[in-house]
Formats: structure tokens, sequence, C-alpha cells
């Protein structure tokens, strides 16, 4: 690489430059890189990891060589452009001390320079024609060459005279060199900092970091951990993938989707739909019953399309109608008062603008229009005659063809949009040929053609003039292009500066305007004002065209309307008769009827639902698009039975043409639906046409929703989550806020007090879950001990801190080692409950133990590697598995948590395990560690 090592390094091994400008632009990009907020924070992490040692490192050979290699192609143009101004300049040097200025040479260069002046001179003449002068130039330039001649024969050597021209040469070049190397320099800055001395900075700060270095905490950002269901950081999975690839296959149907709480079964329904399609999301709490449920999900179905078709749902409220109107009259007052101050202003000065043109017009066409109204006047009502008496039998054969034409289009959806369109596109022609006619007039107008003439011969005027415009223009558009101006430290709206100076321009373009007698002469042109009263009647005419009537509501959304009425609202209609003066000499009476609307029984709202369902569908799929309705958290009710039932009540709103059916359902139910026809049949076989199963995560995935919830978290701490949450979205991100919790607890960064602190609160707070459960049992003084060792392991667990690590673990494995094979009851005569809750909290608190002393002991990086070569039980995948398997069976967890300890190097925990014997917990806080 060219320039890349000047001279051998020095004995400390800092690296040699060759060019000191180069020197100070990798001293640059250091510092650049230092100060970016990533590499901030982690200066200071560890002892030694500061800034003054990062640049020391920095300045040694290696560094600087493996930060220099990915710009060698930008470093070898930057070189090549100061090595050609480094010659430059020599030359200049060179021949500056070589070529002597006297007076011979002086008048030389003059006469070259008169030379080129002429030759210049006699070209615009020839263009111009003007032989005569062109003549006179060229014997003045033929003069001049003989005169460089003589000069030249008189002394001047060709030494000399290639020195002077090197010398010019010279001259002229050095500073566009010197702008280039700028150029190049500033190129191989950019290139450097951004892919050289950026990842060489963090590669010399990992290596500064010692062992370990991605156990040290230092996230990005930890934002997306705040938000449970941020739409922003949302990460399509597999699950998501599949359910679109249903969902392309089929035509509708009904899709459940099942899987594990947590595991992101309502974030896949919220975004199953499309842009631009039609969605419902509805929740199944467990009150609901099936009627309630589908009168709330019409109701919202009803109101989503409306406001789809962009109109505005009924409101129910309780204040009358003339209440309503008043305040709607209030709000449209208010709004056409301050229409009409201004109108009223703005129609005034057109008017008294515009009235001596208008009138000009009328009185000069008024006759003319009246005499060619009344000829098309009397024109149609004899054509109206001649056809009523049969006198042309021609028109009335084509009247009775258009009259049939107008009754067969009358359902006609495109002609009546083009019978709704043609007052609007008449007035657009009317308004084009009212502008274009007042333009072309003054083309045509021979008054104008003149004055115009005569103001092109004003060179200077015409061109100051569109200067001072182009200005006006450039000034008012910079304005509001730049934004903000900083002037001594202070910033304020660019607009303050560049519109005075745009007014200004503005007001000397008027000024000399108006002193020159020609361009006023063109602008108080008689025609005028009927040209801009022309224009403006063509811009009323279009904006009259532009306004477009209100639409009538579409029949369907009267109809989600009307049904909206009707599930909202009991309407009562009256009718009363008065008697009459005969009814009362017969003693009649006052009579009165009514009529009140009662609620939609089941089947009735089955059916309206599925028919204006079906309606809506169709006509978004027309389209393009999609209708989706989630009916979310159905998983919730009950029991599986309940579920079950649920979904049998309302299977009859299923199955609508185009409807996708988005169903969150229990894994029971999913697993159902799996054993169809094995051995029998039941609602979830009829229900539903196809399932999707949403899995925990694997660690990709975690990794890839940490990454955009907590950027920079390194891959330890997502280990770390992963195998405490099982790959649960949900949990995942909640042990995520726990981790940035840890750290602003304990003020600590380091991947073993985190983890440590973490999973000891975690297993405290289980273990109490427990202890709760177990209370509900019948206790006697044979099986109490039990209690006891609960409280025993809390009492250590709330008292650990890193000087008791030994007695942590000992607790720990002595309570383990009570599930293990061949342990010995812990006590006699327990509840059949009470065994399976002391056995589960035995297996979970293994698992603790295993994650406390993989991930809180130094040297984390090595291990997992030996790990990792040990088999697929070192894979940290398997620690998740191993907590999902806490939840299918406590017996096949521990034997694979017995796998995973064995990659680990880590003793298995046996049933000698309950003869350790472990020291009593402390009774307060530890003085050496107070924060634990």
């Amino acid at each position: 690489m060219a320039g890349t090592v000047g001279r051998p390094a020095v004995p400390d091994g800092s690296y040699v430059w060759a060019d000191p400008a180069e020197e100070a632009v990798y001293g640059r990009t250091v510092g650049a890189c230092l100060a970016d907020p990533r590499v901030v924070r982690k200066l200071g992490t560890r002892p030694g990891v500061t800034a003054g040692a990062v640049r020391a490192a920095m300045a040694q050979e290696a560094n600087t060589v493996r930060a220099l290699a990915p710009c060698a192609v930008t470093h070898a143009a930057y070189r090549a452009a100061a090595d050609k101004l480094e010659r430059t300049r020599a030359t200049l040097a060179r021949t500056r001390a070589a070529v002597v200025l006297d007076a011979r040479v002086v008048a030389l260069w003059l006469m070259a320079v008169l030379l080129v002046t002429g030759v210049v001179f006699v070209g615009v003449n020839v263009i111009q024609r003007d032989w005569g002068v062109a003549a006179g130039g060229a014997a003045s330039a033929g003069l001049m060459v003989a005169a460089i001649g003589s000069a030249i024969g008189n002394g001047l050597s060709s030494q000399d005279i290639d020195d002077q021209l090197t010398l010019l040469e010279s001259a002229l070049t050095v500073k566009p060199y010197a702008v280039t190397a700028r150029v190049e320099l500033r190129r191989w800055e950019n290139d450097l900092r951004q892919n050289g001395t950026a990842p060489a900075v963090l590669a010399v700060i990992e290596a500064l970091l010692g062992d370990d270095p991605h156990s040290v905490l230092l996230p990005d950002s930890y934002e997306g951990l705040r938000a449970a269901r941020g739409g922003d950081y949302l990460v399509a999975g597999s699950a998501a993938r599949d359910l679109e690839r249903k969902m392309a296959i089929l035509e509708g149907g009904t899709i459940a989707v099942c899987g594990p709480r947590g595991s992101g079964k309502t974030t896949l329904l919220e975004n199953a739909a499309g842009e631009g399609d039609f969605s419902v999301s509805a929740h199944v709490p467990a009150s609901y019953t099936p009627h309630d449920f589908l009168l709330s999900l019409f109701t919202d179905v009803c109101e989503r399309f409306i406001r789809r078709e962009g109109h505005t749902p009924p409101e129910f409220t309780r204040l009358s109608g003339a209440v309503r109107g008043m305040r709607a009259l209030r709000k449209g007052l208010r709004v056409l008062r301050r229409r009409l101050f201004f109108a009223a202003v703005a129609a005034s000065l057109v008017v008294l603008g515009s009235y001596a043109a208008a009138r000009s017009l009328w009185t000069g066409y008024d006759e003319a229009v009246r005499a060619r109204t009344d000829s098309a006047g009397e024109w149609s009502t004899g054509l109206v005659a001649d056809v009523w008496q049969g006198r042309d039998l021609g028109a009335g054969l084509l009247i009775t063809l258009a009259g049939l034409f107008v009754w067969q289009v009358r359902r006609s959806a495109s002609w009546r949009r083009r019978l709704r369109m043609l007052p609007g596109l008449l007035l657009r022609a009317a308004a084009l040929g009212i502008a274009v006619a007042a333009v072309v007039s003054a083309f045509l107008d021979t008054e104008l053609q003149r004055l115009t003439r005569e103001l092109g011969g004003e060179g200077p005027f015409v061109a100051v003039e569109a200067g001072l415009l182009c200005g006006f223009l450039g000034l008012l558009l910079a304005g509001y292009v730049q934004g903000t101006l900083r002037l001594g430290g202070r910033s304020f709206p660019a607009r303050w500066v560049f519109s005075p100076a745009a007014l200004l321009c503005l007001a000397a373009f008027v000024e000399l305007f108006r002193r020159n007698d020609v361009a006023v002469a063109m602008f108080l042109d008689r025609d005028n004002p009927t040209r801009l009263l022309c224009l403006v009647v063509a811009a009323l005419l279009q904006r009259i065209a532009s306004r477009r009537p209100r639409l009538p509501e579409p029949p369907l959304v009267t109809r989600c309307r009307d049904q909206l009425y009707h599930l909202k609202t009991v309407q009562l209609t009256s009718a009363t008769v008065s008697p009459t003066a005969a009814q009362l000499a017969t003693l009649a009476g006052t009579y009165t009827s009514s009529l009140t609307t009662i609620p939609p029984n089941f089947p009735a709202l089955v059916r309206d639902f599925r028919d204006i369902l079906t309606r809506i569908a169709k006509q978004v799929r027309q389209g393009g698009h999609r209708t989706v309705l989630a009916l979310d958290e159905l998983d919730r009710l009950g029991s599986d039975t309940q579920a079950r039932a649920f979904l049998g009540e309302i299977k009859a709103i299923l199955g609508v043409p185009h409807v996708y059916y988005l169903i969150s359902v229990s894994d029971d139910v999913g697993a159902a639906f799996v054993r169809r026809g094995l051995p029998h049949r039941d609602t979830t076989d009829s229900s539903l046409d196809d399932i999707v199963h949403v899995q925990p995560c694997g660690l990709e995935e975690s990794q890839a929703i940490m990454e955009r919830r907590a950027p920079g978290l390194t891959g330890p701490y997502v280990t770390l989550t992963h195998a405490l949450s099982g790959g649960i979205p949900r949990d995942l991100i909640r042990y995520g806020r726990r981790i940035m919790e840890m750290h602003e607890r304990t003020g600590s960064l380091e991947l073993t007090d985190i983890s440590r602190r973490l999973v000891l609160e975690e297993l405290t707070d289980t273990l109490a879950g427990y202890r709760t459960l177990l209370s509900k049992q019948q206790w006697s003084s044979e099986n109490a001990s039990v209690l006891t060792s609960y409280r025993e392991l809390m009492a250590q667990l709330r008292s650990a801190c890193v000087c008791r690590t030994d007695s942590v673990t000992l607790a720990l494995g002595r309570f383990s080692a009570q599930s293990a094979p061949g342990a010995a009851p812990a006590a006699s005569a327990l509840p059949e409950d009470a065994v399976q809750l002391t056995h589960e909290a035995s297996v979970y608190a293994y698992f603790a133990l295993t994650l406390l002393q993989v991930f809180s002991s130094p040297g984390y990086d090595q291990r997992s590697a030996r790990a990792a070569a040990y088999g697929p039980a070192g894979d940290a995948r398997c620690l998740a598995e191993a907590r999902l398997e806490l939840v299918v069976s406590t017996y096949s967890a521990r034997s694979l948590i017995d796998d995973v300890r064995q990659a680990w190097d880590l003793p298995a925990v046996t049933s000698r395990g309950l003869a350790a014997v472990v020291p009593a917990a402390r009774g307060g806080v530890c003085p050496l560690h107070p924060a634990g």
C-alpha cells in the first residue's frame, strides 16, 4: 500500500508516518471514534480501559496498519494527488529560480497577452460579419507575432521559453492540484474514520477489557424493553410466515393460532392483516356469553366499516335533537363568519378594480349576445314545434331513441358517474378557453408587440430586471430551504435574513420598472384589465368545477348504520289520533298506538351478521384486499371444555365466504384439532380449517428480538434471558428489563454479578410462590420439616452476597437433592399434591443452581466454548429446552439438566447432597457488599 510505512518503527513499536498530514488525520479519526457514545460507554468499565490507553494502543504499528488496510484505495488516491502537488510545487520553485525577469521578458508576455486578446477580438467580429474591424484586428495580431519573433531572435533561447512556459503551467495548476489533494484527503479521512479506525478502536477496547469482554453490560439503548407491545419493535418469526402462507392458500376460512401463553399469539393476530385489509379484533373475556360476544363483534364490524368508507358512525347521546342542532349551527356560523370576512373584503376589491372592464365588455357585446340567444331560442322552439306536429320525422326518431337510452342507463353506475362529471368538465373547458383566449390576445396585440420590441432594445434594463426577479425568488426559496442559521452561538430562522433581502430585490425591481416608460406603457395597456378579468373568471370557474358534490352514502354503509341503531338502541314509535267535534258529540276518545323494537335473538343476530359480513367481504375483495376477524384470548376461558363449548356456540358465524377468522386457542384445543378423527371428532374438527402453532423462540429469534429492543446487548446476556424464559417472547422481554434493573440496583456491569442477583431473586420469588401453595395443605409435626427447609433456603437466598457464594451453592444443592433419584422422602405422610409441589420446587431449584454456576462463574467465554465442543447438551439452546421441559415433566427435565451440567463440567447433584452441612444464614447485611 502506497504510503503505509514511512520509516522503520521506533523501538517502542509506534508507527512512524512519512507525511505529517496523514498523522494528523489519523489522530483526528481516533479522537472522533473515542467521542462516539458507543465507545464512551465502554471507557472506564474495567481498570485500564481509558481514552489514553486506547490512543497509545492505536499508535502501535500493528493497530495502525490494521486500521489503514481497509482504506487502501482512498489512501492511494490521496497519495497520488499529494505526490502530484509536491512535484508541481518543486517544478514551480525550480523554474522561478531559473527564469530571470527583465524588461524584454515582461514585454514578450505583454505582447503574448495582447495577441490572445486580438485573436478573440477578430473571432468575435468575424461572427458578427464586421469584416473591416476583423481585418484591422488580424493585422494587429500579425504585428504582435512579428514582434514576438523578433524578441525571441534577439537573445531568448528555447530553454528560456520552455522555462517560462513551465513556470506559467505550474503557477496555473498548483492551486487546482492543492484543491484536489484536500478533497482526496477528506475522502480518505471519512473512509478511515468509518471503516478503519472505528473497528480498530473497538478491537483495541475489547483487548483492553481482558477476559470475557462480552460479559460487560453495555447496551446502546434499552427503550424497546420498556414497551411490552411496541409495534416498532416487531420481529417477524416463523409463525408469522407460516400464517401468511396459509392465508395465501385459503380463500377465507378459520385458522386457529395455538401456543403457550406469552408466545406472541396476540401480536401475531394484531399484525396478520396487511395494508388496506379490513380487520376487526375482538377479545373474549371469560364472562362473555356467545350472544353478548356476537352483539359486540357485530357492532365493531359495522362501526369499523363505516369509518373505512370515510363516514362517521352514529353517536348515541342523551342530548336532544334541538341541542345537537344548535351546537352544529353555532359551529357552522363560526366558520361562515370567518370566511365571510375575508370573502367580503376580497370581493369588494375585485369588483372595484374590474367593474370598468366588465362594463365595457357588457356594452360592447350585449347586443350580439342577445341576438345569438334569441336566434337559439327561436330555433329550439321551431324544432320542438316541427317534431310535435310531425314535420321533422328524423328529429323525432332521434329524440325517441335518446329517451329510451336515458331509461336504459338509469341503473348504470358508470353512466351516472359520467353524468355527474359532465357539468364539471364543461366548466373546466370554459375556464381553459377563457384563460387561453386572454393569454393569446396579449401575444396578438400589435401595440404590445411594438412595445416589446422597444423594450428588447434596452438590454441592460432587461438583464437587471431579470436578475432582480431571480434574486427575489431565490432568496425567498432559500429562506424556507435553509431552515435555521447560526451566528455567535445562537440559532434563528433563516427567513429573518432572506425574506428582507428578497423584499429589497422586489422593491428595486418595482422602482426600476416604474422609471421605464416602455415597461409602464406595457403594464397600462388598455386591454390588460379585460385580460385580468378573464383570468379571474377562469379561476372562479375552475374552482366551481373542482368542488365535488357530496356523494350519497353507499347502500352498505346505510345498512351498517341502520344495523347499529337496531343493535344499540331501543326505538319507540307512537301515534295519536285526536277526536274531532263530531267524535266528541258521540263521546269518542283519544286513541294512541305505540311500536317498540326488541333486541334481536341469537338466530336473527347470526343471520344478519353473516349477511352484512358477506357483503362487506365481497366489496373488500373487489378492491384487492382481505377481510380478517381476529378473535383473541379464547384460550383464557375457564377450561378447555368451556373453550370448546364457546367455539361450538359461535360456529354459526364462521365460514363466511372470503373472510379469514383467526382464533387464538389453547394448546389442548390445537392438539384436539391435530388428532381429529383419532378416534372421535369434536367441535374443533368441524370449526377449524387449519392451525398455526406458535412455538417458543429459538436462540436466533431471541437474539433478533433483543437486538431490536436493546441493541448492543451482548451474547451472554441474550443467552441468559433466553435460558430463563425458555424462548417465550413475553418472558424474554421481562427478563431483559430485569437485567437492566439489576444493573441499576447494583451499579455493576459484570455478567457474574448481574446474573447471580437475577437468578437468586427469581428463585426466591418462585419458592415464595410454592410456599404459598403448600400453605393450603394440611400439615403436622411429622412433615413440617418440609416448610422449614423452604424457610431456611429462602433465608440463605436473601442474605446471599459475593462472599457467601459457597453457602448458597451448598444450600441449593441440598434442596435440589430432594428430587434426586434414590433420595429419601423429606417427611412422611405428605399429601399427594404436596409431594408433587415439593418435587417441582426442588427441580426448579436444580435448574436455578445450574444457571447460577454457568453464568456467575468467571471465564464464561472459555467455558461456553468447551461446553459447545462437548456436544448438543453443551449448546446454549439446551438451557432453554430444560426450562420448557419443566412445564412438561420435572422428571425428564432433571435428566436433561444432568446432561447440561456434565457438558459444562459441573457435578450432578445426587441424593448424597442431602448430607451437606450448610452454614447458617447471615442475620444482617454484609458489611463488605451491602448491595449484595
